[in-house]
């Protein structure tokens, strides 16, 4: 009777040789040769879909939709236009508070007088509550 020895490797690392007839054999062989035929043809012949696999975190995915998106870029048009309305100090000096500076900051780095700084920082307001 023919035998033939069978290597197995797992996944720990840990190898096994394994003497087995050899109409066992090949069996075997058949067996795995059709699990390696049928993941190929799995593999090149499946339509996957983004949904169908199981994805860490939402990179992928953006939660907000596509009337949620028009609507962000017509608000940033509609705070554009009203910026476009401002004096060039007026739209500096709101752009620098909107950045975190107090009016102090913005009087130090513009070399203006702080009341000058806050009357124009109310005035550029103003115009911001007729347009919204």
């Amino acid at each position: 009777m023919d035998s033939r020895i069978l290597h197995y490797e797992f996944v720990t690392g840990e190898s096994v040789n394994i003497t087995v007839s050899a109409e066992i054999a090949e069996v075997i062989y058949d067996s795995r040769r059709m699990e390696h035929a049928s993941n190929e043809r799995s593999r090149y012949h499946t339509a996957f879909s983004l949904d169908s696999e199981d994805y860490e975190g939402t990179n992928l995915v953006s939660e907000k939709t596509p009337d949620d998106l028009m609507e962000e870029l017509e608000d940033r048009e509609h705070l554009l236009d009203c910026l476009a309305h401002l004096s060039e100090n007026q739209r500096q000096r709101i752009l620098m508070l909107a950045q975190g500076m107090s009016i102090t900051e913005i009087a130090r780095v513009q070399h203006a007088d702080r009341t000058t700084v806050r009357e124009s920082i109310q005035a550029a307001r103003k115009k911001f509550k007729k347009f919204f």
